[in-house]
């Protein structure tokens, strides 16, 4: 209680205008947000689930490997898979986080959701690449690709702060 004290006696020692974070923006209830805001929120939030669905999936093939190769090829194996689920659930944690931060329109979370994109769709052009060819796996790319559509929109760049 002291220390509040002190800090309201000697507004010189306030250290907050110091820092280099800027205070967010309090958006009133009144003020209409652009659709586009909701629209990327729904596209964030179901790539999340999709990672989520990925890391869960990878975790099963992984001890499935294990059981049927066997050995220290099955090892190899599990470890090589459970590691890209590992990756899958960084990735949907960093999605829901900047799914977070669109909907607070924080500055951040336009070029967070920008670079997921990027990572989800490089993601994708790896698996197409190590995995032998199906047209399903373009499915993959839909996501990433409406995300960057509606994240270029001039109402969702002037909500998150980019213009």
């Amino acid at each position: 209680m002291r220390h509040l004290a002190l800090f309201a006696l000697h507004p010189a020692l306030d250290t907050t205008r110091m820092t280099a974070i800027h205070p967010a923006t309090i958006v009133s209830p009144s003020v209409a947000r652009p659709r586009g805001i909701a629209v990327l929120r729904a596209i964030l939030i179901g790539e999340a689930l999709a990672a989520l669905a990925a890391t869960i999936a990878l975790s099963m093939l992984a001890s499935a490997l294990a059981n049927f190769l066997g050995g220290d090829s099955g090892r190899a194996a599990e470890e090589t898979v459970r590691f890209t689920a590992a990756i899958a659930f960084i990735v949907a944690i960093a999605v829901a986080v900047t799914a977070r931060g669109v909907r607070l329109a924080r500055s951040w979370s336009w070029t967070a959701a920008a670079l997921l994109q990027v990572v989800i769709a490089g993601a994708t052009a790896l698996a197409a690449i190590v995995v032998p060819w199906h047209p399903v796996e373009l499915v993959g790319f839909v996501l990433p690709v409406a995300g960057m559509l509606v994240l270029s929109t001039p109402g969702v760049r002037r909500a998150l702060g980019q213009v």
